[in-house]
């Protein structure tokens, strides 16, 4: 049986706003600390159990949605924010621009994402703030790139040719020609780049170099559970499920959105390199 697009769309609404609802109306502290409650199985008491702080997992669970898919948001619309407009500029422009995002891109391209967060993360030291930062280092060239390629061809086409015969400014160009064309592609990739940057953030926590104790962030969550696996694996099970279930949820959420869009012709099918290359 098909689940139709609606729904997904549904749930990742419900649980977005979730993030900010649940917290407020929690009866337990994420943050209180009960020895005698320590490393306590799923109960009713406690749903997912506690840690070896006696610390309500599913509370931490809840709150801590608010750190990994929160800042994993905010990360991706600030590096649209600078990628976009980079983007635009080069394939508006072109010339000295251009190549100069070119050469950017060519150098962020010879190392995985994962490598070049994790270097800026150890030279800025450890922290959820600095998390951010090199997420956004790393993933607004991908966004430059796409927004470049789609661009260039906007720029080549005959509505854009009359207009600047016409007089147009470069601002009403990017408004009634550019933005258009790129508005589908970017929310497609925003939409599929929380997942990855999710487990950016939570991978990074989980080394100890994001969000610091006793921040009840996802991966810093799995950080502080890694001594008690063996004989208390609920304790990393949880936070783990999230992490997968929420970066799952966001991927087909995206698959979606892009499947609608081609559908209604607000993105083409055909793929420039910048695409294909990001994919």
């Amino acid at each position: 049986m098909k689940i139709p697009d609606k729904i997904y769309f549904i749930v990742v609404g419900v649980f977005l706003v979730g993030i900010f609802i649940l917290p407020l109306i929690g009866q337990v502290s994420p943050f209180s600390i009960s020895v005698a409650d320590r490393l306590q199985g799923p109960s009713l008491a406690h749903w997912f159990g506690t840690d070896h702080l006696g610390r309500d997992i599913f509370s931490r669970i809840i709150h801590g949605a608010g750190y990994t898919v929160g800042f994993s948001v905010l990360s991706i619309l600030i590096t649209a924010f600078i990628g976009v407009p980079a983007g635009i500029l080069a394939g508006v422009k072109g010339k000295g621009i251009d190549k100069l995002l070119m050469r950017i891109g060519d150098a962020f391209l010879a190392f995985p994402d994962f490598l070049l967060a994790l270097l800026l993360s150890a030279v800025l030291g450890p922290g959820l703030f600095n998390v951010i930062l090199a997420v956004i280092f790393v993933k607004w060239i991908q966004y430059s790139y796409l927004v470049r390629g789609i661009t260039r061809e906007v720029m080549q086409g005959q509505a854009v040719m009359i207009s600047r015969i016409n007089g147009s400014s470069f601002f009403s160009i990017v408004r009634y020609h550019v933005s258009p064309a790129i508005a589908g592609h970017v929310l497609v990739l925003c939409t599929t780049d929380i997942g990855k940057v999710m487990l950016l953030i939570a991978s990074l926590s989980y080394i100890g170099l994001g969000a610091q104790p006793p921040v009840p962030e996802w991966g810093a969550m799995l950080n502080e559970s890694r001594a008690y696996l063996e004989g208390h694996p609920h304790l990393l099970f949880f936070p783990g499920l999230a992490i997968v279930f929420t970066s799952l949820l966001f991927y087909i959420a995206g698959d979606k959105c892009r499947d609608r869009l081609l559908k209604d012709g607000r993105i083409e099918k055909k793929e420039t390199e910048e695409d294909r290359r990001y994919a």
